[in-house]
């Protein structure tokens, strides 16, 4: 359960940005070649430029999570059409104010880039901007495209901004191919060819930072953690640029994932003292704490995290079971009934119905069980990968409820429930047929 509980939270990312910043999603530049063996480019280019531009404090860039989640929307690939449309509808959802769309074309050694910046409040194109040159001078390229958006946004570079634009990752051409093919498998999630191509790229490029931090991510993808560790703690000894909250978030999660809560909280805490004003940071320190049963910091954290995203419905569960875990049970249904107010279909009637329950009120820990049910039946549209997941929530439901029929005394009903749930594969409702019934099912 504690698993289960970490990866529903940890894929939950906020999003706190100051009112002057522009929140900026770059969309892999697509190939128009039709050569598929240079889908690097377009790879590589919108990846380095999301780098440059990121460098502008005027500037953010939408959460890796979040672009990855609007390519899947978009069904994306290297070649082929683009469903703008559906991507800037997600782009605003997930808080995107300007998307960038792009495409390449090689013809010899000549490569031509062109960009457009679209406003998502507005769906209108703010402006193109297009860049010609040899491939060899892609970098260049990339410094004209990202040039071109400050311009186009009215933002004015300071000097020192305009020198780390034109940084560039790697000024070895074939390290940087690698590194691009890299970062198109990472996009269409071949973790193992985005692991096989980062690692050809470090082989020539032993300082390359950027590709020990992207291989990081892929090694986190496939559940790796010890490496994506590694991989990012030395993405930071060679550029400590990499010494961020989000890095260190990033590390606090693999931590969290392996269960090793000291160092998870030690690497939040580093995160949480570089932008204390991010939720994410004190909800996954909080998390932590709650794995290990320090209920009262693990509050403390929630509350901190809840006064920076007041509307995020996971941290008041979160809050909620914190409560309930130190028979705080008032607290505990004030909390699930904040979530319930947020997403009144929510499945979170069941965890209220839990503190109803541990309370000893079981009407409304009655009225809850069945709420949930509906809402199960409801909201919840099985799914081909998991149907035993959504069965077993429900037949969880149908024997909590039934244990509150049976502490009323209601016999028939708690038989049936417990049968119901039984039916649907939570088979634990087995055990109290037998205890309180001496049925055997």
């Amino acid at each position: 359960m504690k698993l289960r509980k970490i990866i529903l939270a940890v894929l939950i990312l906020f999003f706190t940005c100051p009112v002057f910043c522009k929140n900026i999603a770059v969309i892999p530049f697509q190939n128009i070649t039709g050569d598929k063996e240079k889908n690097w480019v377009g790879a590589g280019f919108s990846e380095t430029l999301t780098t440059k531009i990121v460098k502008v404090k005027e500037i953010t860039v939408l959460e890796r999570e979040q672009l990855s989640k609007i390519l899947e929307e978009i069904k994306f690939q290297y070649s082929g059409a683009v469903d703008e449309e559906t991507a800037v509808e997600k782009g605003k959802m997930y808080g995107a104010d300007v998307l960038v769309f792009g495409s390449f074309q090689i013809v010899d050694d000549t490569l031509r880039v062109t960009a457009r910046f679209v406003d998502v409040e507005t769906r209108k194109v703010i402006d193109t901007a297009e860049a010609n040159g040899k491939i060899s001078d892609i970098f260049k390229l990339q410094d004209e495209i990202a040039f071109s958006l400050m311009d186009s946004l009215k933002i004015v570079l300071a000097e020192k901004e305009k020198e780390e634009i034109k940084v560039n990752p790697t000024e070895d051409l074939t390290a940087y191919q690698w590194f691009s093919k890299g970062y198109e498998a990472l996009t269409l999630k071949l973790y193992d060819k985005a692991i096989e191509y980062y690692t050809k790229a470090i082989k020539i490029n032993p300082k390359y930072a950027e590709a020990y931090n992207n291989r990081g991510i892929a090694y986190y993808n496939k559940g790796l953690y010890g490496k994506a560790i590694e991989d990012t703690t030395m993405a930071i000894q060679i550029n400590p640029k990499y010494a961020d909250a989000d890095t260190y978030l990033f590390i606090g999660n693999a931590y969290l994932f392996q269960l090793l809560y000291d160092d998870a909280i030690e690497y939040y805490t580093r995160g949480i003292k570089l932008n204390p004003k991010d939720s994410d940071g004190y909800f996954c320190r909080g998390m932590a704490y709650d794995d290990k049963g320090l209920y009262d910091e693990a509050i403390e954290d929630y509350t901190k995290a809840i006064q920076i995203s007041p509307k995020e419905t996971v941290i008041y569960h979160n809050r909620g079971e914190a409560y309930k875990n130190k028979g705080l049970y008032d607290e505990a249904i004030e909390n699930f009934t904040m979530v319930i107010k947020l997403d009144p279909n929510n499945i979170h009637y069941i965890h209220r119905g839990d503190a109803y329950y541990d309370k000893g009120l079981y009407d409304e820990a009655i009225k809850d069980f069945t709420k949930a049910i509906k809402c199960l039946a409801k909201t919840i549209n099985p799914d081909p990968r998991f149907p035993k997941l959504t069965t077993e929530i429900t037949g969880s439901c149908y024997d909590k409820r039934g244990n509150a029929y049976y502490k009323k005394g209601l016999c028939d009903k708690a038989i049936s429930d417990f049968k119901r749930a039984v039916d649907l594969g939570y088979y634990s409702s087995l055990e109290s047929l037998k205890k309180f019934f001496n049925i055997n099912y």
